[in-house]
């Protein structure tokens, strides 16, 4: 399984962006769209997620006050539709101050069920 994720400022764009993929052959299970509330519960799962601690860091920061949209692909070729998607509804630059732009993001690893965000 591969992970897509996505961070909106605005809550309306990210439930925008999970809409379009729901209508276009993503499964509603394989699609999570989460208001970061919990800061505890966000840094816990980009944590799970990035083996580097500054990519997770500077994700974590980006959502606290933000929409998270994750996708749990099933192949490559869905995973770039979903950032592509990601990307043209407004997902956030994500990216460490002198690295490359980092918007939607394609993660080679499947989230644990007990840190996934819903």
């Amino acid at each position: 399984m591969i992970t897509v994720i996505g961070i909106f400022e605005a809550r309306e764009l990210a439930d925008e962006a999970a809409s379009y993929l729901l209508a276009n052959e993503f499964k509603s299970e394989d699609v999570d769209v989460h208001q970061a509330e919990a800061p505890e519960k966000v840094a816990k799962f980009f944590d799970h997620l990035f083996e580097d601690r500054s990519a997770a860091a500077s994700h974590t920061a980006a959502a606290i006050n933000g929409t998270i949209v994750t996708i749990h692909a099933q192949s490559t070729r869905e995973a770039q539709e979903a950032v592509d998607v990601l990307n043209n509804y407004g997902g956030i630059d994500v990216s460490i101050p002198g690295s490359e732009e980092v918007l939607s993001r394609i993660v080679e690893r499947a989230v644990n069920s007990s840190v996934r965000l819903r």
